[in-house]
């Protein structure tokens, strides 16, 4: 073969590879440019959403007393003690009109409740509104249900941004959401993951189901929003599951259903009455279903049927299994708690329950939920409570708190309900005692304890009677 068709065969196979390889490096390129395209709008979309979210969302600053988180050594949660907490939340604006909602061991024992709005909402002060500086303004908590950790707050301002509610009971898991508050005090601080679950049980038999997030959330999130891709309010950021302190991808949400629900009747009346049947659920595990030789394996299980109650007098009994409420099957505790938030006390549901292998079906009468807290410091207003020449949180007897204290001989005085952390005063008080008198000066109440104590000046004889364990005794001490 010659020279001349040596390079005949040459070019063209070298034109071939020219061609493959600028081909190649401009399908990288678009390939590129499409990447960074698509991160680019991703990006400016996040920017929107949170731009928009941002306004709606508020600094809250709380003053008071609330309880004790851990003891000394840090390791286990403290019994019965509150503490002074200056402390920083979020919280997000439900109405133009100035009211907020936020969590309510937020502003619980509150002595002052300061709400700072971004510095980006022009504020319009109502005539009567407190005379601070900028946009800061001192809130009035209109009401609380402690059930749901939720409180409405109330400023005095208007025309303020409000972010629309999302269906919370339509998102999914895998569903990509935003959560924006002030985690550790840093405002509008924004976070993204995901919907990791959608009704999840927390702790207690009465609180209503969660939305589970992996959005990092630390100290100071309570209060704050979790958002979908369209700013809308998929739920209220409110607590966390951890071991170290931080966020560990275990986030919950309150439903933003649950806060439109319960925030209205906050509003109109100040509070939120939850009505009940008298049952107590557990949830059915494997070993309980073989150790009772239950019908069902998976479901609730009636452990307790409160006596007088209206299902006490429809029949329903201990070891009974509850099928469905109303029609819905219900798989939870948080579920069948919730069931009752729109009901109204008076109404009837429908209960289908499962005895051995019989189903049957009861219409029961919904009822004024009894109590079932034993704990004396669930009963107070802390910030009310505090008695700090004693060091002490007191609530006055009784009906109610006197039956559950077992040989008590007292009718009148006031129950020591919890004890002030760090503080210096020593009188020898404990937990359950109940105050008699003041230097032979009968107690009726905690403003009257109070103001026997105002009486006497530093330095002065203090002697106190006592009731513990059913034994009288006197408590003396000088006056601080």
């Amino acid at each position: 073969m010659g020279a001349d068709q040596r390079i005949t065969h040459w070019v063209p196979a070298l034109l071939a590879a020219s061609f493959l390889s600028a081909s190649s490096l401009y399908s990288q390129e678009t390939s590129h440019n499409s990447d960074v395209e698509a991160l680019e709008g991703l990006s400016s979309s996040v920017q929107r959403i949170v731009s928009k979210v941002a306004p709606s969302i508020v600094r809250i600053e709380v003053a008071g007393y609330g309880r004790e988180s851990y003891d000394e050594e840090g390791e286990e949660p403290a019994s019965h003690l509150v503490t002074r907490k200056n402390s920083v939340a979020s919280g997000i604006v439900l109405d133009s009109n100035g009211y907020i909602v936020t969590n309510a061991h937020v502003v619980e024992g509150a002595r002052r409740v300061r709400v700072i709005l971004d510095g980006k909402v022009p504020a319009l002060r109502d005539s009567d509104a407190s005379n601070i500086p900028g946009n800061q303004f001192d809130a009035e908590v209109v009401g609380t249900f402690g059930e749901a950790d939720l409180a409405l707050l109330k400023i005095g301002v208007t025309g303020l941004p409000v972010l629309p509610l999302a269906d919370s009971s339509s998102i999914q898991p895998g569903q990509l959401v935003f959560a924006v508050g002030n985690p550790e005090g840093l405002n509008n601080s924004v976070s993204m993951g995901i919907v990791s679950a959608v009704a999840r049980d927390r702790a207690t038999d009465q609180s209503p189901a969660y939305i589970q997030t992996d959005a990092a959330l630390n100290a100071g999130s309570s209060g704050g929003a979790l958002v979908d891709i369209h700013g809308r309010l998929v739920g209220m950021t409110s607590f966390i599951l951890t071991e170290g302190g931080g966020s560990e991808g275990l986030g919950f949400a309150l439903p933003s259903t649950v806060i439109r629900l319960i925030c209205g009747e906050l509003r109109s009346k100040g509070h939120f009455d939850v009505g009940d049947v008298g049952l107590r659920l557990q949830p059915i595990t494997a070993t309980m279903a073989t150790g009772l030789n239950l019908s069902k394996s998976s479901g609730l299980i009636v452990s307790d049927v409160i006596p007088g109650s209206s299902a006490e007098a429809a029949g329903i009994r201990v070891q009974d299994i509850l099928l469905r409420l109303d029609g819905n099957a219900v798989d939870s505790n948080a579920q069948y708690a919730t069931s009752f938030y729109g009901k109204r006390l008076g109404d009837r549901v429908e209960l289908e329950m499962l005895r051995g292998f019989r189903s049957f079906t009861k219409e029961v009468r919904i009822q004024k939920r009894s109590s079932d807290l034993d704990d004396p410091l669930d009963q107070v207003e802390v910030q009310k409570s505090v008695l700090k020449q004693l060091g002490i949180v007191a609530v006055a007897l009784s009906d109610k708190n006197r039956d559950k204290i077992r040989g008590l001989r007292s009718r009148a005085g006031v129950l020591v309900a919890g004890m002030v952390a760090r503080s210096d005063v020593e009188t020898g008080l404990v937990v359950g005692d109940v105050v008699r008198s003041v230097n032979g000066n009968d107690v009726q109440s905690v403003e009257s304890l109070r103001s026997l104590l105002d009486m006497h000046k530093s330095g002065d004889s203090i002697v106190l009677q006592v009731e513990r364990h059913g034994r009288l005794r006197f408590l003396s001490f000088e006056n601080e």
